[in-house]
């Protein structure tokens, strides 16, 4: 082929690309002109940019949702890519950890000065140009930063953080714990160099902070949880520093409260105190007296939840049955709407948790430690108390009966009684007289005994019968023994002849047989039985004789194993005098071991 004929056929060759360039353009144009007529392209860019500002954003952690996924609106349509690219807030969350060093600038400049949202989570400071990137990119650009949230190693970025952040809302740090670095980290002095005006939310977590930070001042969230224990403030710093928050909604103090010693006379009739009259929600945990030392400083006229991890120093509870008065005081105030109407005891050995809400059936779905969790974040109230090196026995049981002597108890509706909770018969018996509302009671196998026993006694002097709105009794996870069920009828029976019959007996969790089911619906036409499986269990045993109420074993041995851990330990407010009641003890946890697998299965 000759060279003119070479020459020709490019020539026609780059006739026919243009010629092709000339008809994609025309259609580009064309499909330009049809989505114009679109309804959506009616819409004004700024509704547009908001419509896109609902998608999940960079800042999502979703498993489910991809890094930058709502990105890919930008290849919709050429007007769907100008208005994403001419709104630079679109572009303002930016998790660092989700991007690579080549995209971190191109986001960056796409978000202009738009207020940042900067966001960065287990960097390590070994890899080190990616920390030295994020590190200088934050610094270069700190003073248009509204929020900053940074989880992991981060000390070395904030010492370089000295210049101030006028737009900073938001500051939230977590220090993870590693074997190369210390557990704690502390905020520099240096950082912002002092000038945060706007910050108003400041989480804090294995940081420590001076109290005499200007980061402190004005605030509306304070957390601060597991700081350095070097870092403990002194009280008159503490309430110094609480003192210019007077806007604080939500304060969080795990393991940050003032220093408190055994024998504090801090916790005396204090010569001041501090009011925060904004504050709705308290989350505190420390040992009990310092817990007491908080609520004894601080006036919390707006408070609405109340939540209080102690730690006891005093082999009797002592120093938490000091806290509860504080404790009562606060769960319920004039600002609040409604009074409590229900409430929750867990009960454990070495282990008490009261919670209140002021709604009814608050805990109606409450059966594990995960729904319990759960059902905490709209609790008006928790309580939950441990010891440091062990309590004497039946502890729980005095701490439970003091809160309940504080609480207000008129407009109780439901109550549960969960894990291994015990109250004795003549605790039932003291409260009685207050619970008037009682509509629907939750039991464990260690509080059944004591609350049937009460219910079956005499009609008070007032004619009046206890427990009168009782309706619904459920039983968690009790075995219907032949003893038992015949315990539990007889209460039944009593109950009707008060004039206050039960209408509804729920039996799902527990295990029983036909004949335990048939003689209890012979007295409360509503009961929910277990389900097959746990029918069968008892059906094919071999010990059951439901004529003589039990098995081969006489009663006292039955009641022993059935009934024995029902009836916990009576209040106590002082020392137990005889080795006799040290071996009684020891017998009952032999029993509550015995039904702790009831629990496991």
């Amino acid at each position: 082929m000759d060279t003119s004929s070479a020459t020709a056929q490019d020539h026609l060759r780059k006739a026919i690309d243009d010629k092709i360039r000339e008809f994609e353009e025309a259609i580009q144009e064309l499909k330009y002109r049809r989505n114009a007529l679109a309804p959506i392209s009616r819409l004004p860019p700024e509704t547009l940019a908001k419509i896109f500002s609902l998608l999940p954003f960079p800042a999502d952690d979703s498993e489910n949702v991809p890094y930058l996924a709502w990105a890919h609106v930008t290849h919709v349509c050429h007007r769907w890519r100008e208005i994403s690219l001419s709104f630079p807030y679109l572009w303002s969350h930016i998790n660092f950890s989700k991007l690579s060093l080549a995209r971190f600038p191109q986001i960056l400049a796409r978000a202009k000065m738009s207020p940042l949202h900067f966001e960065a989570k287990h960097i390590s400071p070994l890899s080190k140009s990616r920390y030295n990137a994020f590190g200088g990119q934050l610094e270069a650009h700190i003073s248009h930063t509204r929020h900053l949230t940074l989880s992991g190693e981060f000390q070395t970025v904030l010492q370089r953080l000295v210049s101030p952040a006028p737009a900073l809302v938001s500051l939230s740090l977590t220090k993870i714990s590693s074997a190369y670095r210390p557990l704690w980290c502390t905020i520099p002095d240096s950082l912002f160099d002092r000038t945060t005006p706007m910050l108003t939310r400041l989480e804090l977590i294995s940081y420590s902070i001076g109290w005499k930070s200007p980061l402190l001042k004005g605030l509306q969230t304070l957390k601060i949880v597991t700081p350095s224990m070097q870092a403990m403030p002194t009280l008159k710093d503490w309430l110094a520093a609480l003192d210019q928050m007077s806007q604080l909604k939500t304060l969080v103090l795990h393991g940050a409260n003032p220093a408190v010693s055994v024998n504090n006379p801090l916790l005396s009739e204090p010569q001041r105190t501090v009011t925060l009259p904004s504050l709705s929600h308290f989350d505190i945990t420390a040992s009990a007296k310092g817990c007491t030392l908080a609520l004894t400083y601080l006036m919390l006229p707006a408070l609405i939840s109340l939540h209080m991890t102690s730690k006891s120093q005093s082999w009797d509870g002592d120093d938490v049955r000091l806290l509860i008065p504080y404790v009562a005081q606060n769960a319920h105030g004039p600002q609040d709407t409604a009074l409590l109407q229900t409430i929750l005891l867990n009960g454990q050995p070495m282990h008490a948790t009261i919670v209140a809400w002021a709604v009814p059936d608050a805990n109606v779905e409450v059966c594990n430690s995960g729904t319990l969790i759960k059902a905490l974040v709209s609790a008006r109230l928790v309580l939950s108390a441990t010891p440091d090196d062990g309590w004497r026995d039946g502890t729980e049981t005095v701490i439970f009966d003091v809160m309940l002597s504080h609480l207000p108890l008129n407009a109780i509706s439901t109550l549960s009684a969960l894990n291994n909770t015990r109250l004795s018969k003549e605790v039932w018996l003291s409260h009685a007289p207050q619970l008037t509302m009682l509509k629907r009671a939750r039991l464990v196998p260690t509080a059944v005994g004591a609350f049937r026993e009460m219910l079956e006694e005499g009609v008070p002097p007032n004619d009046q019968p206890r427990l009168p709105q009782l309706t619904k009794l459920i039983l968690s996870k009790v075995s219907l023994t032949p003893l038992r069920t015949y315990h539990l009828r007889e209460m039944l029976v009593k109950r009707k002849e008060h004039g206050v019959p039960l209408e509804a007996l729920d039996l799902r969790t527990c295990i029983g047989s036909e004949r335990a089911i048939q003689l209890l619906s012979e007295t409360v036409g509503n009961v929910q039985s277990p389900p097959e499986e746990l029918m069968v269990m008892v059906q094919q045993s071999e010990y059951y004789d439901w004529e003589r109420r039990g098995g081969p074993f006489d009663e006292e041995e039955e009641r022993t194993d059935d009934d024995g851990y029902d009836s916990g330990p009576g209040p106590w407010y002082g020392p137990m005098d005889s080795d006799e009641d040290e071996e009684d003890s020891d017998e009952e946890d032999d029993d509550s071991d015995e039904f702790d697998d009831y629990d496991n299965e």
